[in-house]
């Protein structure tokens, strides 16, 4: 929902009791924590930024079963707040409704989105990390011995504003050219100082290829009237282990065939050395 400083709304919610009994239920206000992949926790105390400026339902409030209630939380933005997206938590809670045994109670948590019109600074980065080759302490992130290449792409925003920003991941292959193949990279939302990451791939077109992946993050700019792009590109040679088989099996028949033909060299030489020798002796007998 958007709303300007100074500005006060009620925001409407709807709790749902999807069970077979009625329930009671309390709805409480509480900070949340954005991580990074979009996990969320909640802090267990009151949001400072939101405390005396947010009113929940008050009492208890009784949900029939497969029912729902409509309810509202009335939000009293600050005379002065800077254009951001922020969030308010709160946590759902039954009731206990027996006393003298223990009684578990799974809350439910959820925020509300309060954007701040205005421009704002927003600005993210981006790695792209393949996995590469491996073996022991030597790692060439730029050659995979297998059928496929797996990478990582990870953004971050280092600006001072929550960013959308969606993508994609372009695969091109040289040198002889393949079908170009394009994974789109979801819209997804970024606090401030998180990040995000998602597997890409890249599937060569012959069993020896080299393999360019270039990403391409796209987000909103300072107005949100235009975009900004955070482009990173990798190359990577990748072989398939049926290349290194045929290979070592050339190389060990040409190996054995050197072998048997040193081998044939030095018998004739033998042969030839022995044939002299007799042929001398007959010389000296005669």
């Amino acid at each position: 929902m958007s709303l300007s400083p100074g500005e006060t709304a009620a925001i409407p919610i709807r709790v749902l009791n999807p069970g077979t009994a009625p329930v009671v239920v309390t709805v409480r206000g509480e900070g949340i924590t954005l991580g990074d992949n979009g996990t969320t926790a909640f802090t267990g105390t009151p949001d400072p930024l939101w405390e005396g400026r947010t009113e929940f339902p008050h009492g208890d409030i009784s949900i029939p079963a497969q029912h729902f209630v409509d309810l509202a939380v009335t939000v009293h933005m600050p005379g002065e707040i800077g254009a951001d997206l922020y969030y308010i938590g709160f946590l759902v809670s039954p009731v206990p409704q027996v006393s003298g045994v223990v009684v578990v109670i799974n809350q439910i948590g959820a925020f509300l989105t309060i954007n701040v019109p205005g421009p704002r600074v927003r600005a993210l980065a981006a790695t792209l990390t393949t996995t590469g080759f491996r073996w022991g302490p030597i790692h060439i992130d730029s050659l995979v011995i297998g059928d496929h290449v797996d990478g990582r792409l990870t953004i971050s925003n280092i600006g001072h504003a929550s960013a959308l920003f969606y993508g994609e991941n372009d695969v091109t292959s040289a040198p002889f050219a393949g079908s170009p193949s394009q994974q789109r990279i979801t819209r997804s939302l970024l606090p401030t100082g998180r990040s995000r990451w998602f597997p890409v791939t890249a599937q060569p077109a012959f069993p020896i290829d080299l393999i360019t992946m270039t990403d391409t993050v796209t987000f909103p700019d300072r107005t949100g009237t235009g975009t900004l792009q955070v482009v990173r590109t990798k190359t990577v040679l990748v072989i398939s282990p049926w290349v290194l088989v045929l290979v070592g099996t050339v190389l060990a028949a040409l190996a054995g065939w050197r072998l048997r033909r040193r081998r044939r060299r030095q018998l004739e030489r033998r042969a030839a050395t022995r044939a002299a020798a007799t042929r001398r002796a007959r010389t000296a007998a005669a």
